[in-house]
C-alpha cells in the first residue's frame, strides 16, 4: 500500500517544524522569516547554503521580497510571485515531498502563511566543470566538444545541433535516495515506438537506494546482464549522440556523470567511432578494414600462437618454424604459460599505468614493459616470439573504439588460450563458434546485438560495415524517403541509408 505524501499546511510555523525534523542535525539548512512589525508570520524561504546560489537569492529574491512586504500595494502571493517569475520558471509544490525534493535539487522554497501549497525554484550555485574535449575519445578531425557533469549543459549541446521540434525527451528520476535526474531523448518521427516503449519500461523498472553513473542504468536495463559484451553504446560526445538520434536510436543522458548511453546498439557500431564520419569515405574504410583486422588479432592472436606452436607445427613454413623452435630452445614452460605469463604481465602494467599520476603512468607502462619483456627473455623465462605476439595482441586491443568492447576481448583471450592449450586449432574453433552463437542471441529491445547480419539484407550489412561518400547518405535523401511515413511498430531504421529491420 503506498503511502501518501504529507500535505502542506496553511500554517508557515506547522510546515518549518516538519522539514526541521527531516533535515535534522543539517547544518547547511538555512531559514529566512518574513514577518510583520507585530511578529505575525507572513512567508518563510528554505534552502541549502551549499546547493544554492546565495549571492543572486539575497539581491534579486529576499531584498526585493522584504521592500514589497514592508510596503505592500496588494496580496503576499502577488509581492513573492513578482520578485520570482522576473528570475525563471515557478513551480507550484503540493506536497512536503516535493518540498525536500526541490531542496535537494539545489532549489528553495517559498513558504506563504495562509497558502495550501508553496512556492519553488531551481538556483544552483555549486561549481560545474567547463566544457572539455573528451577523454576517451579523442578526435583528429571534429568537433573537440565532451559532456559534463552537468545534465542541463549535456542537454544543450545536443538541442543545439538538432533544431527541430521533432526532438522530443522524458525525464525519471532514479534512486530512491539519490532522486538523480535521468533525461532520454529520440527523435520523434525516426525512433521505433515499440523499441521507445520497452526502454521507457525498464527504466521504469530499476530500483536503486543511489545512481551514481550511467553505467548503473546499462547494466540493469540490458536484456543479457552476464553478457561480457556490452550491449548498449556509451559515449561522452554530443556529435555522436546526435548522429544516432538521426537514425533512429535513443539517448539516454544522467545527471552527475559525463557518459551518455546510446540503445539499442549494434556490435558493429561499437567498432566504428565518429571520426568516421569526418573523414573522406575511402580513407574510413580503409580504417575499418584495419579495426576488423585488429579486431581478430587482438581476440586471436596468444591462442593462435599456442595452437601452431603446440599441436600444428606442420602449418608453420619451415624457417619460421626453426625460428621458433630454436628460440624456445632451453625454455622450460610450454607456450600456453609463456603466453599466460606475458599476458598477466601486460594487464598489470596496463592498470598500473591507468591508476598512477598522469605524468608518470605513459611513461612506467612503456619503460615496464620494455624492461620486464627483455628481462624475461634474458633470464630464459618466455622466448622472445611469445614477447612479440602478446605487444602485438596489446597494441592491437587499443585500436578497439569502444573501451567496454576491448576489456571483453581481453578478457576472453584467456579462455580461447586454455582451448588452444588444451586441443589445437579443433578448440579454437570451438571457441569461436560459441562467441558467434552468443553475439547471435543477444537482443535489445527485440533488437538484434548484431544487426544488420541477421536482417538478411545484404546490401544494409554492406552499408553498415563500408562508409558511402556523404551525398549517398545525406538527410535530404533519408527524409525523402521515410520522413513522411513514420516507421511502425515492429521496425527499426537502421540509419540514414534508409534499410528497414523488420522485428521477426
Amino acid at each position: 500500500m503506498e503511502l501518501r505524501p504529507e500535505p502542506i499546511s496553511t500554517s508557515v510555523s506547522h510546515n518549518l517544524e516538519k522539514l526541521l525534523q527531516r533535515f535534522s542535525h543539517n547544518e547547511h539548512l538555512v531559514v529566512r522569516n518574513f514577518t510583520k512589525k507585530d511578529g505575525q508570520s507572513l512567508a518563510s524561504i528554505i534552502y541549502l547554503n551549499i546547493l544554492v546560489d546565495e549571492n543572486i537569492l539575497n539581491q534579486q529574491i529576499i531584498r526585493k521580497m522584504s521592500e514589497d512586504l514592508l510596503y505592500p500595494k496588494g496580496q503576499v502571493d502577488e509581492a513573492i510571485t513578482g520578485s520570482l517569475y522576473s528570475l525563471g520558471a515557478v513551480r507550484l509544490l503540493p506536497h512536503l515531498d516535493a518540498v525536500v525534493n526541490m531542496i535537494t535539487d539545489a532549489g528553495f522554497v517559498i513558504f506563504v502563511e495562509g497558502r495550501s501549497e508553496s512556492y519553488g525554484m531551481v538556483l544552483p550555485g555549486y561549481e560545474t566543470r567547463s566544457i572539455e574535449e573528451p577523454k576517451l575519445e579523442p578526435n583528429v578531425r571534429g568537433p573537440r566538444e565532451g559532456f559534463t557533469e552537468d545534465l542541463q549543459i549535456n542537454l544543450g549541446m545536443v538541442y543545439r545541433r538538432l533544431k527541430t521540434a521533432d526532438l522530443k525527451s522524458k525525464s525519471y528520476l532514479i534512486g530512491r535516495r539519490s532522486q538523480t535526474k535521468v533525461t532520454i531523448l529520440y527523435l520523434d518521427n525516426q525512433v521505433d515506438p515499440a523499441v521507445l516503449d520497452k526502454l521507457m519500461r525498464k527504466l521504469d523498472a530499476i530500483d536503486l537506494n543511489v545512481l551514481g553513473d550511467s553505467a548503473q542504468i546499462e547494466e540493469w536495463i540490458q536484456d543479457n546482464t552476464f553478457s561480457p559484451f556490452p550491449q548498449i553504446l556509451n559515449t561522452e560526445r554530443p556529435d555522436r549522440v546526435v548522429t544516432a538520434l538521426n537514425r533512429g536510436k535513443i539517448a539516454i543522458i544522467t545527471d552527475g556523470t559525463p557518459i551518455a548511453l546510446i540503445a539499442p546498439s549494434s556490435f558493429f557500431e561499437m567498432m566504428h567511432p565518429s571520426e568516421d564520419l569526418y573523414e573522406r569515405f575511402y580513407f574510413a574504410n580503409f580504417l575499418r578494414l584495419i579495426r576488423l583486422i585488429t579486431l581478430f588479432t587482438s581476440l586471436f592472436g596468444p591462442s593462435l600462437y599456442i595452437a601452431l606452436t603446440t599441436f600444428h607445427l606442420e602449418m608453420i613454413p619451415t624457417p619460421l618454424m626453426m625460428a621458433f623452435v630454436s628460440a624456445k630452445a632451453g625454455i622450460p614452460f610450454p607456450s600456453f604459460v609463456e603466453a599466460f605469463i606475458m599476458e598477466v604481465a601486460f594487464e598489470v602494467l596496463r592498470e598500473a599505468s591507468l591508476r598512477l599520476p598522469r605524468t608518470l603512468g605513459q611513461s612506467v607502462s612503456i619503460v615496464g614493459a620494455l624492461i620486464i619483456g627483455e628481462a624475461a627473455v634474458q633470464s630464459g623465462i618466455v622466448s622472445r616470439p611469445v614477447v612479440i605476439v602478446v605487444a602485438m595482441t596489446g597494441i592491437a586491443s587499443f585500436t578497439i573504439p569502444s573501451f567496454s568492447t576491448a576489456i571483453a576481448l581481453r578478457m576472453l583471450r584467456f579462455p580461447l588460450m586454455l582451448l588452444a592449450a588444451s586441443t589445437g586449432v579443433f578448440g579454437l574453433s570451438l571457441g569461436l563458434l560459441a562467441i558467434i552463437l552468443h553475439l547471435c542471441s543477444l537482443r535489445f529491445c527485440g533488437v538484434p546485438f548484431l544487426e544488420p547480419i541477421d536482417s538478411g539484407n545484404w546490401r544494409s550489412s554492406l552499408k553498415k560495415f563500408f562508409l558511402l561518400p556523404v551525398r549517398y547518405r545525406s538527410a535530404s535523401t533519408y527524409e525523402k524517403k521515410f520522413v513522411s511515413t513514420p516507421p511502425v511498430k515492429g521496425s527499426f531504421l537502421l540509419g540514414n541509408e534508409g534499410e528497414e529491420y523488420e522485428e521477426r
